[in-house]
């Protein structure tokens, strides 16, 4: 016994107790007394406040080095097998983590900072529901630990159960009003349940709150992308770019948002960046792939001319190449440490928007007998196909109109799909998007209207299920939000 006593001691001594020369004139560190005393004395508890110091540091491996030791010397000392366990869990090693965490509540049942940091591990190891169980039992005694509180609601978002998600990250937010990513994990549980707007207003306090985060930018994007607003969303996508220009995740969002909007050269580019960045990245080459035939499709034989672009549906890491399309959404990330990091994903295009019941046909009062006709085409009545000219202005409206509402102009762009509309009421495109930019506006029942109208003369739009969907559920029509929901997930797979 004595002999193994002695071997610990020289083990001791061999892990590091040899005293640190500090030069003349040069401050000495906690970690270099505490070398000095390990030298002279070693002791478990000397071992793991040296290993705290390196904690503190970020000498992380160093600091399980030094509790190791510890542990050795003293086997029933809880704070240095909790010690290890944290430094494992920085580390990597959930799973040792775990282990050692485990043994330091066994020594110390109450020790609420081991069982917080288990149920960390528990959550990036995917034991989501273990990790719930140790976070319940700290907030049992400690109902306003923001941290179990805030882990808490990322374990319960991976395992889907979304309103307790978000009443914690709410609870969290309360206690620290101030924290940016909590608005961002709270913004992530709405984009996974469509609730845009919502999401929207996460994103956009977690910029205001700060304005150097990058992240922040790149998931605000994410939502402008959901809510039609393309513009406005590649505009963060690229000042997130601008801030982060080695993060080939930002890459990735903003080429994949330009590839769903048909821009394949753009796409190409930043999809290129995002690979150099880092080598194998496969989602980005995989969409690159798809951007570059985009770009040389297989010669077909003549069809007639496409409709204008507008955004498809919302796809999580991989968006489906649409020659009408718009950036997918994300989302992101979740900035809680309870689960993995959101993947950068691509804002998920919410449908273009689109316009009203067709407006009435105005009279054209008439014209004196030399008086040189107008250039502007009459106004179609619906059903009738419109002229090659009405037809060209209504396209060029309809275009003003959602150049309009990326600005947010929205009132300027009602006056441009109106006319869109006046010219060809048989224009599904303006009809979606000015249905949308009701919807912008909260004013459901026009928005629903203009919708229906959109469906009706295309059957198969898929933005303008997914548009109506938003709009229905705002008005209280579960049912019907719910069903066009179902129909836009039907059409998405085709």
């Amino acid at each position: 016994m004595m002999l193994r006593v002695v071997g610990l001691l020289i083990l001791a001594a061999l892990a590091g107790a040899t005293p640190q020369q500090t030069q003349p004139g040069v401050a000495r560190t906690p970690i270099d007394d505490l070398t000095a005393r390990i030298a002279r004395n070693p002791t478990s508890a000397l071992y793991s406040a040296r290993a705290a110091e390196h904690m503190k540091l970020g000498h992380t491996q160093l600091a399980v080095d030094d509790y190791t030791v510890a542990i050795r010397m003293r086997l029933d000392d809880p704070d240095a097998w909790a010690g290890r366990g944290k430094a494992q869990s920085l580390l990597g090693r959930f799973s040792a983590a775990i282990d050692d965490l485990d043994q330091a509540i066994r020594l110390k049942p109450d020790a609420l900072p081991a069982r917080l940091d288990r149920g960390f591990a528990y959550g990036q190891s995917g034991e989501f529901q273990q990790a719930v169980q140790d976070f319940d039992a700290v907030l049992s005694r400690d109902p306003k630990n923001v941290r179990a509180i805030t882990l808490r609601g990322a374990a319960y978002a991976a395992l889907g159960n979304t309103s307790k998600a978000i009443d914690d990250y709410s609870a969290a937010l309360v206690l620290t009003p101030s924290d940016p990513k909590l608005y961002l994990a709270r913004a992530s549980v709405y984009a996974a349940l469509h609730e845009h707007e919502h999401a929207f207003a996460d994103r956009d306090q977690a910029v205001r709150l700060d304005p150097d985060s990058a992240e922040a930018y790149l998931m605000r994007g994410g939502s402008l992308h959901e809510m039609g607003l393309h513009e406005r969303g590649l505009a963060d996508r690229t000042k997130a770019i601008n801030m982060r220009p080695d993060w080939p995740e930002a890459w990735f969002a903003r080429g994949s948002a330009y590839y769903l909007l048909g821009e394949y050269d753009k796409a190409i580019g930043d999809l290129n960046q995002a690979i150099r960045l880092r080598p194998g990245y496969a989602e980005a080459a995989s969409l690159r792939e798809k951007a570059e035939l985009a770009l040389s499709p297989p010669p077909k034989s003549p069809a007639p001319p496409a409709a204008p672009k507008e955004a498809p549906p919302e796809t999580p890491n991989e968006p489906k190449p649409a020659p009408k399309s718009a950036p997918a959404t994300s989302a992101a990330d979740s900035p809680v440490p309870a689960v993995q990091p959101e993947p950068a994903r691509v804002p998920s295009p919410v449908p273009a928007p689109e316009v009203q019941l067709a407006q009435p046909v105005t009279r054209v009062p008439p014209k004196l007998r030399n008086e040189p006709k107008p250039q502007q085409p009459k106004p179609v009545p619906a059903g009738a196909p419109p002229s090659a000219s009405a037809t060209a202005q209504a396209a060029a409206h309809n275009q003003r109109g959602r150049d309009l509402m990326n600005q947010g102009k929205y009132k300027e762009a009602l006056a441009e799909l109106s006319e869109a509309i006046r010219l060809n009421p048989n224009l599904a495109l303006a009809y979606n998007a000015r249905g949308f930019v009701h919807y912008l506006l909260h004013d459901y029942p026009p928005a629903v209207a203009d919708l229906d109208v959109a469906i009706k003369l295309n059957p198969g739009y898929l933005n303008a299920y997914h548009n109506r969907a938003m709009a229905r559920k705002a008005t209280g029509d579960i049912k019907g939000s719910q069903e066009d929901e179902a129909r836009a997930a039907s059409l998405g797979k085709k």
